[in-house]
C-alpha cells in the first residue's frame, strides 16, 4: 500500500479501536437515551480509574445506584449534549469502588449512528493537580497566620484558636500576656537587626519551655502569649509549674557572641466559662501584665487570681 493510499474504513476502525483501548486516560460509550443510558464500552484506564470490572458495569445504566459517576450536574451536562452535541472540560467527581472521591474532567460528544446515538466521554483524572492546589492553598493560610520573624503563630492565628478553643464548654485554659521588659533599650543601643535576634530567641524560648499542646504566639511587637491547655480545674494547680517554666524561659541568653538579659512582665489568667470570651479574657491577662510591669523587676509574673479590687482598680486607670 503506497503513502497516500487511503485507508479503508474496516482498518481505520480497528486502529481507532486500539487507540481507545490503550489510551492512558480514561474513555467511556455510552447509549444516549435519557431514561437509561447504559455503558457500552470503557476502556481498562477507566476501569483502573474507578476500580470497576467490565462485568460489573456492562449494560448497567448509569443513573443507577453506585454508578461510578454521579454529580448533581449531571442533567446539565446531558443538556448540553442534547443541545449542543458536546461539553469540554466539565469538573466531575467521580467515586472509585472503594468510596474514594476522585476529581475530574470529563470531555463528551455525541454521535449518531443510524437510529442510535451514543456519547463518548473522555476523562481525566485531575486529583493530582486538586491535592496540589490544596496544599498550595493550605500554605498560603499557614503563611498568613504565622510570624514571619519568630516563626511562631501570630495575632491571627491566636484569635482563631483561642475562639475555637473557649467555644467547648468544658475548655480549662490559662492564658499568659507577656511583655518584655527591657528590649526597647536593646532595640535602641544595639540596633533593630539585634533587636529581631532576640525576639527569635525569646520565641524559641518560649516554645521549647512549653509542652506540644500549648499554644505559643506572638501578637506583635515585643508582646507573646502562651495558652496551656489543661485538665478541667487545673489551672490553680499548673501556676506553681509554669511560673518555673517562664523563668526558665527567660535567663540570660547568648546572642552573637554577647550575654543578654531580657526579662518580661507576664500576666495570667484562667478562662472562666461562665463569664468570659477571648476578649475578656486576654483584657484581665493584659491588666495583670500592667500590674506585673509595674512592680519594676526585670522578671514577674502576676496571677489575675491574685489581684486584689484595689489593684485591678488601678490597672484600669493607667490602662484607660
Amino acid at each position: 500500500m503506497a503513502a497516500d493510499d487511503p485507508i479503508s474504513p474496516e482498518i481505520l476502525s480497528q486502529m481507532l479501536m486500539r487507540m481507545f483501548e490503550f489510551a492512558p486516560v480514561a474513555m467511556a460509550i455510552t447509549t444516549s437515551h435519557k431514561a437509561d443510558s447504559r455503558y457500552v464500552k470503557v476502556n481498562d484506564a477507566y476501569l483502573k480509574l474507578t476500580g470497576y470490572k467490565w462485568d460489573d458495569i456492562k449494560q448497567r445504566e448509569l443513573a443507577a445506584s453506585g454508578s461510578a459517576i454521579n454529580s448533581p450536574a449531571r442533567d446539565e451536562r446531558r443538556r448540553l449534549l442534547d443541545v449542543e452535541g458536546a461539553f469540554r472540560l466539565q469538573e466531575v467527581d467521580i467515586k472509585h469502588v472503594d468510596g474514594t472521591v476522585i476529581p475530574t474532567l470529563i470531555s463528551a460528544q455525541r454521535t449518531e449512528i443510524g437510529e442510535q446515538s451514543y456519547d463518548i466521554e473522555i476523562i481525566i483524572d485531575i486529583s493530582a493537580r486538586v491535592r496540589l492546589q490544596t496544599e498550595l492553598d493550605q500554605a498560603l493560610i499557614q503563611a498568613a497566620r504565622t510570624d514571619a520573624l519568630t516563626g511562631l503563630p501570630n495575632r491571627a492565628s491566636y484569635d482563631d484558636f483561642i475562639g475555637r478553643k473557649l467555644a467547648h464548654d468544658n475548655a480549662c485554659v490559662l492564658l499568659a500576656f507577656i511583655d518584655l521588659n527591657g528590649f526597647k533599650t536593646i532595640n535602641d543601643t544595639r540596633g533593630h537587626a539585634f533587636g529581631d535576634k532576640v525576639l527569635q530567641h525569646v520565641g524559641a524560648r518560649l516554645r521549647d519551655n512549653c509542652r506540644s499542646s500549648d499554644f505559643v504566639g506572638r501578637l506583635g511587637g515585643d508582646e507573646f502569649v502562651v495558652v496551656l491547655q489543661l485538665p478541667s480545674g487545673g489551672a490553680a494547680s499548673a501556676f506553681p509549674a509554669f511560673h518555673r517554666m517562664m523563668k526558665h524561659a527567660f535567663e540570660p541568653m547568648m546572642i552573637d557572641g554577647e550575654v543578654v538579659r531580657v526579662g518580661a512582665a507576664i500576666g495570667t489568667a484562667a478562662f472562666d466559662p461562665a463569664n468570659d470570651t477571648a476578649e475578656t479574657l486576654l483584657n484581665r491577662a493584659d491588666r495583670c501584665m500592667y500590674e506585673a510591669k509595674s512592680t519594676g523587676d526585670i522578671f514577674h509574673v502576676v496571677s489575675d487570681a491574685d489581684l486584689s479590687t484595689a489593684q485591678i482598680e488601678r490597672v484600669r486607670q493607667c490602662v484607660g
